[in-house]
């Protein structure tokens, strides 16, 4: 629902679409723009987003134009923010989908002219909209992307069924495919690849899970075993695989964003905590498995990946409203996750996407 009702003759011109926060995020986004594309093929749609993760977006088929802020560079400050505003205000936008609920993105758009600034109701700074959707993101128990399209909405722009077009250069295709056979790993046979890591977004599943569960996949499936991660979580590779008997093949610290999506587009499963790549993965067609902690801000029901949540597992507990400390209150709970639990969901795995080949 919206504070006000488009005038018949709503017709965008320059649309922008902010989301400003992670890698998951704006995975879970991208259906927006085509959403928007749908609607108005003949607007000028652009994205703004975090630097790191502007490659997420770039060639899509559905973006004319990706913006970046960059909060501890260029744009850090009142005067970083003034500089973006004038970069904004320039582009001359008429319209404005604030995806990520944020006092500095809605104030960017209400100071930058845009006549029509869609976002959440629930905020105190949603008087800083004149399209408000009335949405109680946390405890809704609706997934983000569909959150995110009520936004679209809200300006006529509808999507069904849901679609990604994450673009994947032949540039990244080939520095894959050169990495993969480096490491002896032939790029036509099937794979699965372990991303032990989550950034700090959630409680993750231990490193003892993982390795097991690495070297089940090696010796019961023959099937080799892929690790990434991101360069700050070499170190947190490096403990997994001197927990392992068997041999893996590392690529963490060395695929871009581009490069990891060729690598998740050839993988026949992914195993990974609630993180980005996850949802990088369900975006170019592979099946996953989520491994997620019981606070309710993780709900699966929010972040869980879209389409494929019957391939999540839990702890067997009740919903935390937080995660405070080092240590979990009911001693790991993500321990209580077993391998046989994980296991099995990779044999599952693999027979789903064995099947949707076939079809």
């Amino acid at each position: 629902m919206s504070t006000r009702k488009l005038p018949p003759s709503f017709e965008p011109q320059r649309i922008l679409v902010l989301r400003t926060d992670r890698i998951g995020d704006v995975v879970l986004s991208t259906p927006v723009l085509t959403a928007l594309r749908g609607r108005y093929p003949g607007a000028h749609i652009a994205m703004l987003l975090r630097p790191y993760t502007a490659d997420l977006v770039r060639g899509h088929p559905h973006v004319d134009e990706v913006l970046t802020e960059e909060r501890t560079g260029l744009h850090a400050g009142l005067s970083g923010f003034l500089r973006l505003l004038r970069e904004v205000r320039r582009r001359r936008f008429d319209t404005a989908l604030v995806l990520h609920p944020s006092l500095r993105l809605a104030l960017l758009c209400f100071m930058a002219g845009v006549a029509h600034r869609v976002g959440t109701g629930y905020r105190a700074y949603a008087l800083l909209f004149n399209h408000r959707v009335y949405q109680h993101r946390k405890g809704s128990g609706r997934h983000e992307l569909d959150l995110n399209l009520d936004l679209a909405r809200a300006v006529g722009a509808g999507l069904q069924p849901v679609r990604f077009y994450l673009a994947i250069p032949d540039s990244a295709r080939k520095r894959l495919l050169e990495l993969l056979q480096q490491r002896g790993l032939n790029p036509e046979a099937p794979f699965i690849v372990l991303h032990p890591g989550s950034g700090g977004s959630a409680r993750d599943w231990p490193l003892s899970g993982f390795a097991s569960l690495a070297d089940r996949i090696q010796e019961e499936l023959g099937l080799p075993v892929v690790l990434t991660g991101s360069p700050a979580e070499i170190p947190l590779v490096d403990d997994l695989c001197r927990r392992m008997r068997t041999q893996p093949v590392r690529l963490d610290g060395q695929l871009s964003i581009k490069e990891l999506l060729a690598l998740l587009s050839q993988a026949r499963v992914l195993v990974a905590n609630s993180t980005g790549p996850l949802h990088m993965a369900v975006a170019v067609g592979c099946r996953v498995i989520g491994l997620y902690c019981p606070l309710q801000a993780c709900a699966p029901e929010r972040w869980g990946p879209y389409g494929q949540l019957d391939a999540v597992l839990l702890p067997p507990v009740p919903p935390c409203p937080a995660c405070t400390g080092a240590r979990c209150p009911r001693g790991e709970c993500m321990e209580l996750i077993s391998l046989d639990e994980v296991f099995a969901k990779v044999r599952h795995q693999l027979l789903n996407r064995r099947e949707f080949e076939e079809g």
